[in-house]
């Protein structure tokens, strides 16, 4: 019984430490851009384009920015580096492949680093249809 306990204490441990979320630390990071908030139908594979711009239609400073994704109560992160100048819109390669997988996945982003002009692909596995949010904040 003692060796159970110890067992998932220390799952739990785990996956507190290699799972946490960046936007929960005390402090604040700064909302660049509500980046999808739309209902997904389809099951499959979609690549959204980001082109390097926020909410106010300005190009973002380089950097590190988050990526964060939630569907319902499941939420994903993954990070992206921004660097300086860039063809507009150059790395543009949204599309959407139907398929059908368990779970819902954030994808790493494409190129990393990226040229803020250039844009980045997200690409996101929608495991079924569900209301997909994408938000992207300055690290």
């Amino acid at each position: 019984m003692i060796k159970k306990v110890s067992l998932i204490f220390f799952i739990a441990i785990l996956l507190a430490i290699h799972c946490s979320n960046p936007l929960k630390n005390e402090e604040k990071k700064e909302l660049v851009i509500h980046f999808i908030d739309d209902v997904f139908d389809l099951t499959g594979r979609y690549v959204f384009f980001w082109d390097g711009k926020d909410e106010h239609k300005k190009y973002v400073e380089p950097g590190k920015y988050i990526i964060l994704l939630s569907i319902r109560d499941w939420q994903d992160q993954t990070f992206v580096s921004v660097e300086a100048d860039g063809k507009p819109n150059a790395n543009d390669s949204s599309r959407f492949e139907p398929g059908f997988w368990l779970n819902h996945e954030l994808e790493a982003p494409y190129p990393d680093p990226f040229q803020v002009q250039a844009g980045v692909n997200i690409p996101v596995l929608i495991a079924e249809p569900a209301r997909i949010r994408i938000n992207i904040y300055k690290d």
